[in-house]
């Protein structure tokens, strides 16, 4: 794991997105609808903790997460 961020990649895929999910059919919305709710909600949290909102747009555009790596439903 070179990436400060692989320390994070077993909390994403098993934890997170699955949680996104799952809160998505419970409430009979589609999963990318939660999905945006979640990275609202926690775009909101870093940018009051001092993230501007170009370091956001930076970050999102760089990611490396891959499709095939995520749970199946996500994929």
């Amino acid at each position: 794991m070179n990436n400060a961020m692989d320390k994070h990649q077993a909390f994403i895929i098993d934890t997170l997105l699955p949680a996104v999910v799952n809160h998505a059919r419970q409430i009979g919305c589609q999963s990318d609808e939660a999905a945006l709710a979640a990275f609202l909600a926690l775009g909101t949290v870093l940018i009051d903790r001092g993230l501007s909102a170009e370091s956001l747009f930076a970050a999102v555009k760089g990611s490396a997460l891959t499709t095939h790596d995520a749970p199946e439903g996500l994929q």
